[in-house]
């Protein structure tokens, strides 16, 4: 049975939440139950008015949420403009606090609307563009709006000696795979060292790249050689402490990383390439 005198006592009280969530939870009597629909019908209009005069009451999100709930649950249907009302102001409000998915959202319910017009317009902009295909019907493939006019790539290098050092082990290595500048985190298993590293080890494990690293395709591309083309970069203290971290990680995953150095710019493609080749057949 429903508590008439409970519902009479949130009317007097003006407490539009719990009324909301009493109807809510009673959706299925409450429509043919005279009292509840009188006290929404009273809460409705005070909740306009309160609207009309740009004002707030408590719970104000909440309490719009809630009833858009009801109405398009049909548990209390609200009027066409009272509907597109409260959809307008909770995309304005979901868009003030900067949850423009939020506001997408709701504003998809209204889109005659003209704020829920800008709204929606204004998020898909940012939503990836669908890119129509032979198998469409089996395979979804989207690509994002990139600014036009605009091209601020950069080469995977950053020098010619790094360009030159990965291309002679890719020669030395030809049955295997080599990749240059590989995540520490794709090729040795966090879980395995972390107990053994310090915290700062830890946090650079995640940033860290390894130069150059070999791997045999044929073994499910399990990496086999780590390389580190090192220079006067490598002299600031900073660096150092990375490198030493770089070396330790590799240390405690069982792996030898080489570091390899110039002594000066006469040496070149010819001395790598010698080098790489000793390297591999010491290690074979």
């Amino acid at each position: 049975m429903i508590d008439q005198e409970y519902i009479y006592q949130l009317i007097y009280r003006k407490e539009w939440r719990e009324l909301l969530d009493f109807v809510y939870q009673y959706s299925k009597i409450s429509t043919s139950d005279e009292l509840i629909v009188n006290a929404v019908k009273i809460f409705e209009d005070e909740l306009f008015r309160e609207l009309h005069k740009g004002s707030e009451t408590k719970d104000f999100q909440d309490i719009l949420e809630k009833l858009f709930l009801l109405d398009k649950g049909r548990a209390y249907k609200l009027s066409e403009g009272r509907s597109s009302r409260v959809i307008v102001e909770l995309v304005k409000l979901y868009n003030a606090q900067g949850l423009k998915k939020k506001a997408y959202e709701y504003a998809k319910y209204n889109p005659s609307d003209e704020i829920c017009a800008e709204v929606i317009n204004l998020y898909e902009k940012t939503l990836p563009k669908v890119v129509e295909h032979s198998q469409s019907h089996k395979i979804r493939v989207t690509k994002n709006r990139n600014k036009p006019n605009v091209n601020y790539v950069r080469s995977l290098f950053r020098s010619n000696q790094e360009i030159e050092f990965f291309m002679v082990v890719r020669e030395i290595y030809q049955m295997y795979v080599v990749y240059p500048n590989v995540a520490l985190s794709c090729v040795i298993d966090f879980n395995k060292i972390k107990d053994n590293l310090a915290q700062e080890e830890r946090d650079f494990f995640f940033k860290g790249i390894i130069d150059c690293v070999v791997f045999d395709q044929h073994q499910n591309y399990i990496p086999v050689k780590f390389f580190e083309l090192d220079s006067h970069y490598h002299d600031s203290f900073e660096q150092q402490k990375k490198d030493n971290y770089k070396d330790h990680i590799l240390s405690l995953a069982g792996q030898k990383l080489y570091r390899i150095r110039k002594s000066s710019n006469e040496q070149g493609r010819q001395e790598f390439m010698k080098l790489i080749r000793e390297l591999s057949i010491m290690d074979s």
